[in-house]
């Protein structure tokens, strides 16, 4: 899907989200948190949905600084990708971020396992990335 069409479907669209970025943090916060007890407990699906989670709200509040807000993880990375093109960090991110999505959705879908090299390698993308974040809204 372009960039075009998820505009014209409304899955990414203008709003009032100044009042959100702030929360949105802290929720990537929350499930970052989560996705760490969760690895120590040895629950490595429960450790990747969450850590996805956290990088998806780091996402939202980088879409949320722009003025946006969307209906679809797709079309969110494909508009962070256009808006932070020249940001190398940023686009490393949203490219794990977009590889994890796809792996999520297998997960939470179709029941498959996740390995603890992965929940382990989503944990550290989601770290950097919120970390990340934070700097560059600061």
């Amino acid at each position: 899907m372009s960039l075009e069409e998820c505009l014209e479907k409304g899955l990414i669209r203008k709003g009032d989200t100044s009042n959100r970025i702030e929360g949105s943090i802290k929720i990537a916060t929350h499930f970052l948190e989560r996705a760490e007890g969760s690895y120590k407990m040895n629950y490595f699906d429960t450790s990747f949905l969450m850590g996805y989670n956290c990088m998806f709200h780091c996402a939202k509040t980088l879409l949320f600084s722009k003025g946006y807000t969307e209906r679809s993880h797709a079309c969110l990375i494909i508009f962070l990708k256009k808006e932070y093109k020249n940001n190398n960090i940023i686009i490393q991110y949203l490219n794990a971020l977009n590889t994890y999505r796809t792996f999520r959705e297998s997960i939470q879908y179709s029941g498959d396992i996740c390995s603890e090299t992965d929940a382990k390698e989503l944990l550290v993308d989601a770290k950097g990335f919120l970390k990340e974040i934070k700097i560059l809204l600061k």
